[in-house]
């Protein structure tokens, strides 16, 4: 299903509910080496707020960790 731009119609969607819920900010964490899940917040506005090193540990080895906040 990747390349189907099914993540950029829910990324939209989202972005609307929040705003129509009067919230004031989101915010999304991502595992630093997956470039291609990085490029689809930015291209809707969202940027890095943190990047904290080794912050997740899965299948043996530990990642870092990009959280991407946008104010709404």
């Amino acid at each position: 299903m990747r390349g189907m731009g099914i993540g950029a119609m829910l990324l939209a969607d989202l972005i609307e509910q929040a705003r129509a819920r009067d919230k004031h900010d989101m915010v999304g964490g991502i595992e630093a080496g997956n470039v291609a899940s990085l490029r689809l917040p930015k291209r809707f506005g969202l940027t890095e707020s943190r990047r904290p090193a080794q912050a997740r540990h899965t299948s043996g080895r530990w990642l870092d960790l990009v959280f991407m906040q946008k104010i709404l």
